[in-house]
């Protein structure tokens, strides 16, 4: 080892505060690194779980394959096993009371479909022999027959046929279409469990079956059988040629048709060819993105872009940090390497010391770094699933998984961070003129005015040269507003360190926190989190006898919102559209009559809606709440890629009159009293324009109306929806209990929530370290410079005074630069990844807020911090 080396080694030694405050930097910069790419790895692997309890352990389903052919399967190296299920037959049931499921269809299922394809039990076990059955939950909330755990049941089980044609679960009923069930053979059944309902690859929403489970014995199968094939990893790399291969169709031609790439001139021979297709299929292709691609998949691709934007930030935050150590580092060896240049040294042996220096702080930084990210990941997964456990049960929690992935990634990233940062230190060392080193008289420097810069007059003045400051800096603050002013001027590099690394925080914090927030918006809009769980249609006729009637179900036990909608169609005889519109519609001149949804809500929902707009009753009770917005489709022909729209339909404004003709062409006027695209409880998330009225307006214009829609919400839909069928038992009427899907739904939602505000979390926690340890190390830095200050006798008051001066000044500048850089960044990353969503772009007020609050309560915490330990030390001791 040479005697450079076994310097910087000595001088890491003597140093131990710097080094260790180096380290922790490296250490917070990969293992935030590798705690963002494990917990980007960590969702996947969850998704992968969540998608295949939810749906089964399956890529792609092949339905109708003779039995003979399974071992055509079971012998393919790319298929890496089988699921076998089978249809037994349907089976009529007399008490069903939703008329478009009239039937049982009962499904065999091998011990290996019952344990990996969805058959998630609520109670009871699963089926051991053909004799036993398993029933879903929604036989009794949407069929309304009452089965319970170990009654035997008796079915007279045949084949569908409609039209001398066989019909599946695929083929929804239609009671005008007439249809038996054929070749019946009486089965008796035990019931030996209940499970939730099928995923919708086993049984659709239209399917006019509900779906019974029964054993299936692989020794006894005959006729035909559906296979749910899951495939090994390079089977899935050569998916379509697998597939094709199998189905017995050209492979280009199914690539063709599986990607959608189409031409329409060769359409007709592309599906010429498939029908050839020996079977028909399903592909699970959500899972076949995540394990092989995600990046390709639009909801995790946008996620992955989002982890690619984190670690550019991280990098960029770290290497600010990390750099600013390596600066104070060579700051107090700068007298040492002007020792060691007077003797010999060469620029190329310095730079090399300095990166020699960076290499032993990575070699002990990174390995602890991605230690710690790994550890803080694992956490972060328990502490979620401890959260979320009673919420989201067993079945929906985070996985935790090791990536080797994220090591390989952590650490070069970590590598590129150590070495950007320790570069330009390197460089700057290796320039530094021995004489100078020596005399450390290149930290101070007072520009030039302009005059002097072009006449370069005054030369021997420029050391000496007073720093002016502005009159009211004086006037307002004092000596101590002068000092630190003064201090700002005169010391720029250290100074612009810890701005920079402020504004860094600032607009990150405020451009990532935008677009979680806009992400997690358009998360919302894509699962569809529905408000409602429990949903009654009635057909009521203009009786007033029949809606008094409904509305007493508002008014059971159990209930915490609900809205009763009543709505009609009116053709708007005065159309007003937007250029928006016309431009998306390309429709320059569209109808002027346009017909629109007018719906009335109940009473109570109303009022609610009203107050929630910050309207008045009583003003707003006669005119129209206009809520217009548009979700528009249109094709981007340079990006080839769909772009969806949001927008205003109409040029409406608040107090225009509204002239429309009614069904029977009745006319009438409205005054626009508010336009919003806030919905009262109750509506779907569907993006089309409508109008809500109070109920007495509705009353006038359709007197009772004809269909009656009560939405409602509920902690326990089974007891609401006995005693809502108890109330209307003498009325026809349809009720949905939702209550299984919305859950779904909401929990996919949390899942996705937590990670987006995961990302937001491992920012703020990216920008304090940094602005925390670039204001400590600067203070550490000017220690002799405040011990000189107190020597000449400023006193301990006027020290803090001027010490919170320059906190407010570094503030202000940061938020100056940081908060226009935030928004711009905002809106970029707006533009680029989610304008094409059809999303409006919000102004990230709140995020600005919290800056503006977090950085000033920051910085005055840590300068009180440092001051604390300033006003310890011994001046004498420091100088």
């Amino acid at each position: 080892m040479d005697l450079l080396k076994k310097f910087t080694i000595k001088n890491l030694k003597l140093n131990k505060k710097r080094t260790i405050v180096t380290i922790i930097g490296i250490i917070l910069s990969v293992a935030l690194i590798t705690a963002v790419a494990s917990m980007y790895a960590s969702g996947i692997a969850s998704l992968i779980d969540y998608e295949t309890y939810e749906k089964g352990n399956f890529h792609i389903a092949y339905y109708e394959v003779p039995v003979e052919e399974i071992n055509t399967f079971e012998n393919n190296r790319a298929i890496k096993n089988i699921k076998i299920t089978q249809d037994i037959g349907f089976a009529k049931l007399k008490d069903s009371q939703n008329e478009y499921k009239p039937y049982t269809c009962i499904k065999g299922f091998t011990k290996t479909s019952l344990e990996e394809l969805s058959v998630k039990l609520v109670e009871g076990r699963m089926p051991e022999n053909e004799n036993e059955i398993i029933i879903p939950t929604h036989l009794k909330t949407n069929g309304r027959i009452d089965l319970k755990v170990g009654e035997t049941i008796t079915l007279e089980v045949g084949t569908r046929i409609s039209e001398g044609n066989e019909l599946t679960q695929q083929t929804e009923f239609d009671p005008s279409i007439p249809e038996e069930i054929t070749n019946t053979a009486t089965k008796q059944y035990k019931i030996v469990g209940i499970m939730e309902r099928p995923a919708t690859n086993i049984e659709p929403y239209s399917a006019p079956g509900y779906t019974f489970i029964t054993y299936l014995n692989p020794q006894n199968i005959t006729g035909k059988v559906d296979i749910y094939a899951s495939y090994t990893k390079q089977g899935l790399k050569e998916e379509n040629k697998v597939t094709a291969g199998l189905l017995g169709v050209d492979e280009k031609a199914w690539e063709l048709f599986n990607s959608g790439d189409v031409l329409e001139e060769n359409y007709d021979k592309l599906i010429e060819e498939i029908d050839k297709a020996k079977y028909e299929i399903n592909v699970n292709g959500y899972l076949i993105s995540l394990e092989t691609n995600p990046i390709d998949n639009d909801t995790v691709g946008d996620l992955g872009i989002v982890i690619g934007i984190v670690c550019a930030i991280i990098i960029v935050t770290s290497v600010f940090c990390i750099k600013n150590s390596f600066d104070i580092s060579i700051t107090e060896k700068t007298k040492q390497y002007g020792i060691l240049k007077s003797i010999g040294a060469t620029k190329k042996q310095i730079k090399r010391n300095v990166l020699f220096e960076a290499t032993i702080l990575g070699t002990i930084g990174i390995p602890i770094g991605i230690i710690c990210g790994f550890l803080a990941s694992f956490i972060l997964v328990k502490i979620s699933n401890y959260l979320l456990f009673d919420t989201v049960g067993e079945n929906l929690r985070l996985k935790f998984v090791f990536s080797w992935l994220a090591v390989i990634f952590a650490s070069l990233l970590g590598i590129l961070t150590i070495y950007l940062s320790a570069i330009r230190g390197a460089r700057r060392a290796a320039k530094i003129s021995p004489i100078e080193s020596i005399r450390n008289s290149g930290e101070i420097k007072i520009k030039r005015n302009l005059i002097s810069r072009i006449f370069r007059r005054n030369e021997e003045k420029s050391e000496s040269r007073k720093l002016k400051e502005p009159k009211i800096i004086g006037k307002i603050f004092g000596i101590g507003g002068v000092i630190s002013y003064k201090n700002l001027k005169r010391s720029k590099k250290k100074y612009r360190t810890t701005v920079i690394s402020i504004v860094v925080s600032v607009f990150t914090f405020i451009a990532l926190s935008s677009f979680m927030s806009m992400a997690f918006m358009d998360v919302k809009d894509m699962v569809k989190v529905q408000e409602y769980n429990i949903s009654v249609l009635m057909e009521i006729s203009n009786k007033q006898k029949i809606y008094d009637k409904a509305l007493e179900i508002t008014r059971l036990e159990n209930i915490e919102e609900y809205s009763v909608l009543r709505y009609d169609y009116i053709k708007l005889t005065n159309s007003k559209y937007s250029e928006d519109y016309k431009k998306i519609t390309k429709d320059e001149a569209p109808e002027e009559d346009q017909f629109v949804n007018i719906f009335a809500v109940g009473n109570e929902q109303y009022q609610k809606y009203v107050k929630k707009l910050g309207l008045n009753y009583d003003e707003i009770k006669d005119k129209a709440i206009l809520m217009d917005e548009v979700k528009l489709y249109s094709f981007d022909e340079n990006t080839k890629k769909q772009e969806n729209h949001i927008v205003r339909q109409f040029l409406y404004k608040k107090g225009d009159k509204i002239n429309a003709k009614d069904c029977n062409e009745n006319e009438f006027n409205m005054e626009i009293g508010c336009i919003t695209d806030e919905k009262p409880f109750g509506f779907d998330n569907t993006a089309m324009p409508m109008i809500i009225v109070s109920d007495e307006t509705y009353n006038k214009l359709f007197e009772v109306g004809n269909t009656l829609h009560i939405n409602i919400k509920t902690s326990n839909s089974d007891k609401l929806q006995d005693d809502i069928e108890q109330v209307l038992k003498d009325y026809d009427f349809r009720i949905s209990n939702m209550d299984e899907n919305v859950k779904t739904v909401k929990n996919l939602y949390l899942l996705l929530a937590i990670f987006l505000y995961g990302f937001i979390i491992v920012i703020s926690l990216i920008g304090i370290t940094n602005v925390f340890n670039t204001i400590t190390t600067n203070m550490e830095l000017r220690k002799p410079e405040f011990a000189m200050l107190k020597s000449i006798g400023m006193t301990t008051n006027e020290f803090n005074r001027m010490v919170r001066l320059e906190s407010i000044f570094m503030g202000l500048k940061a938020l100056l630069f940081g908060v226009p850089l935030g928004l711009i960044l905002s809106y970029t990353i707006y533009h680029f990844l989610l304008e094409s969503s059809g999303l409006k772009y919000p102004i990230p007020i709140q995020a600005i807020l919290i800056s503006i609050v977090v950085v000033f309560l920051l910085i005055t915490c840590i300068m009180k911090f440092c001051i604390s330990k300033i006003n310890k030390q011994n001046s004498i001791e420091t100088i």
